[in-house]
Order: C-alpha cells, then structure tokens, then sequence
C-alpha cells in the first residue's frame, strides 16, 4: 500500500495499530521484527515518521490481514451546522453555544462526533476548543500534516484570534486598549481557574509558571456595561472569562465567575469571532448569534452593528 497525505506525519506504528484493530500491539511489533511488514522494501523499528508515497508491504495472507481488520462504524450523530469553510485539508464550523466540542462532562453529543460523522473519518480531529457556552470558530483538520500544522501555529501563537463579549461595568471610552497579564491556575476538580495580579515578567523565569496574556478593545460602552473585542494571546482554559473576571468585569451571565444572569442566554455571552493564520493565508469570520446581537441593540442602543 503507498501512504497518502492523509496519514503522512504519523508514526508507523500508531498507522499498523489503526490499520490493524484487531491485532494485539505485540502482534504487531512481532510482525515488524520478523520483517513481515516492510515500509520502502527494508525492515522497519515502528517508529519511523511515514511520508507521502512512502510504499508499506504486507508479507501476511489474506486471511491472517482479514482477521486483524474490524470495521468500525462512525456512530451516529446530529447534523453538523454552521459550516464556515470546507477544503480538502480543513474544516472551519461556527459552534453554537450549548455544544461541548468534544467528549466528556458525560456529553454524547459534541461537535466533534459531529464533525468526524459529517466527514465519515475518525482521522479528523480539532484544533482549538472552545467553552461549552462559548460560541463561535472551531477549525478542524482532515488529515495528520493539516493538524500539525495548525496546531504549531496555536501553539507558537501565531494564530489571530478574535472574541467578542459583553462585561459588567464602564471600562473607559471608546476605542481603549488593555493588555492583561496575570499568573494562572485552575483548579481540575472543580473546573475553576484563578488569576494573580501580579509581576509577571518577574515570575515568568521560574519554573512551573503559566502567564496568561489577553488584550481588549473596548467598542462600546453604557453606564453598566462594556462591549469589547477581546484577543487572547495566550490559550489558557476559560482565559478571557477569568482574566475580565479578575479586574471586576466578568462576562455577563457567566455565574461561575461572578457575572449576573441575562435574559439573553443561559451563560456567558462568549463568541470567538474571526481566526486568522497569516503564515498559511487563511481568515474566517462567524456571524455574531441573535442572542449576543439582540442584547448589544438592547444595552448599546444600536452603537455596534
């Protein structure tokens, strides 16, 4: 078999243990050993990195091939919606607030068994997560290199990213820009996370210290409320939430960190907006939800469109 795209940039080993379900791994590793599986015609360890084109032989029969192979249907799952982009390599989804992206908080219903039963592919998987009220751009990527790819790009920081929330309270005029720092932690077990305000690049040479770094804008502003354009620089679970939180302006109806309920949704108003990765030429914008809209018409009178 020659290796395609697809699964160019995966051990061999993790590619046999897929291509071969059914087979223990130390089957598996056996039959690398005894030179029963090549990769370009010579012996393989398991841990060579497959490339595309690369040839893969099987000096196994049919039936000893068949035997190691179980079909793996795609469970079912509701229809995939809010697709913002499509190619042969990504897949960029507005998601709506409500949806974990993916499994756990005993969901059985995520975007991504959304996502991977759309594509019929348990190779797809996604690169940024977002908050189970959160709203907004997920990206997906297709195949192995894809999601490598832009998972380096989050994890350098090269990705743009865009938020949009409403706080409680006047954060200034109009047109004001912040930049947050802070030294982070969460707390797993109950699922919380904490801010310091304190000097972080005084900290940041030790060992074990997590910055988080968010930048605001503000766009409009009423006596009790603020509208911002929020880009966090780094990616820390909940960031904007508890970053805003942590100088006395949560989110609204984000009761976890101190933001008083809404009528215009159940929990924080949260939507990541535009994402951009100027190193491969890509931009996606999503629609704001109703919900977000209708209250910024109704707190900001019409001031942001």
């Amino acid at each position: 078999m020659i290796i395609t795209d697809e699964n160019a940039g995966r051990r061999l080993d993790k590619f046999l243990f897929s291509y071969l379900n059914n087979a223990p791994h130390s089957f598996i590793y056996k039959m690398l050993r005894k030179k029963r599986i090549k990769l370009n015609g010579k012996r393989a360890e398991g841990n060579e990195i497959l490339q595309p084109d690369d040839e893969l032989k099987f000096y196994l029969s049919e039936e000893t091939i068949a035997s190691c192979q179980i079909k793996r249907e795609i469970p079912p799952a509701p229809p995939l919606t809010g697709i913002i982009y499509e190619d042969s390599d990504l897949l960029v989804v507005n998601k709506p607030a409500g949806l974990p992206s993916q499994g756990g908080m005993r969901a059985n219903d995520h975007l991504l068994a959304r996502i991977q039963y759309y594509l019929q592919s348990r190779t797809a998987a996604i690169c940024n997560r977002l908050d189970v009220n959160t709203s907004g751009l997920v990206i997906c990527g297709k195949n192995i290199p894809t999601l490598q790819a832009v998972n380096e790009a989050f994890k350098t920081r090269e990705v743009k990213k865009e938020y949009l929330t409403i706080v409680h309270g006047n954060l200034g005029e109009v047109g004001l820009t912040r930049t947050l720092e802070g030294i982070y932690k969460k707390d797993e077990k109950k699922n919380i996370a904490g801010i310091c305000q304190i000097d972080v690049l005084a900290e940041t040479s030790q060992s074990g210290i997590n910055t988080a770094l968010t930048k605001f804008l503000v766009l409009a502003v009423s006596d009790k409320y603020s509208l911002l354009q929020v880009s966090p620089i780094t990616g820390r679970s909940h960031q904007i939430r508890v970053h805003l939180a942590s100088i006395g302006h949560p989110p609204v109806g984000d009761k976890k960190y101190g933001g008083s309920p809404t009528p215009f949704a159940k929990a924080q108003l949260l939507h990541c907006k535009r994402l951009e990765i100027p190193a491969m030429g890509k931009a996606w914008d999503a629609p704001i939800p109703k919900n977000m809209s209708d209250c910024i018409n109704k707190l900001f009178k019409g001031a942001f469109q």
